[in-house]
């Protein structure tokens, strides 16, 4: 028997194991809805202020990398106290130690960040801030 459905997927037949086949279909849409509705147009800048000689800069780096990753819409930029443009970011946000975490040009992190609380606050900006 063949059924179609509203979505214009058709289902069954006889011997071809129709509710494997529904579960598997069911699975490829549930996909495609999740994978919709964590696409962001926002545009998030990470910087990841750090100093030379920092024992704990290259960790939050690393840390920062790796799950923003997920994300296309972020970009990353390392940003060294050593540089002029290093200096007056510091500056203008009081960075007092390294590393220190700017989202969007807001300290959200200073030290080596919880990768779990990074990605939330990530999410936090891409999909609740306006």
């Amino acid at each position: 028997m063949v059924i179609p459905s509203h979505n214009n997927i058709i289902i069954g037949g006889a011997g071809m194991g129709s509710d494997l086949e529904l579960e598997m279909i069911r699975k490829r849409l549930l996909l495609k809805m999740l994978q919709k509705k964590k696409t962001s147009k926002k545009k998030i800048l990470v910087e990841v202020i750090t100093s030379p000689g920092c024992p704990y800069c290259p960790i939050a780096l690393k840390i920062v990398r790796e799950v923003s990753r997920k994300y296309p819409q972020v970009e990353v930029k390392e940003v060294s106290v050593a540089t002029p443009y290093g200096m007056e970011k510091a500056m203008k946000h009081n960075v007092l130690g390294t590393p220190t975490i700017l989202i969007n040009d807001n300290v959200e992190f200073v030290g080596v960040p919880n990768p779990k609380e990074f990605e939330k606050k990530l999410n936090q900006y891409l999909f609740n801030n306006s």
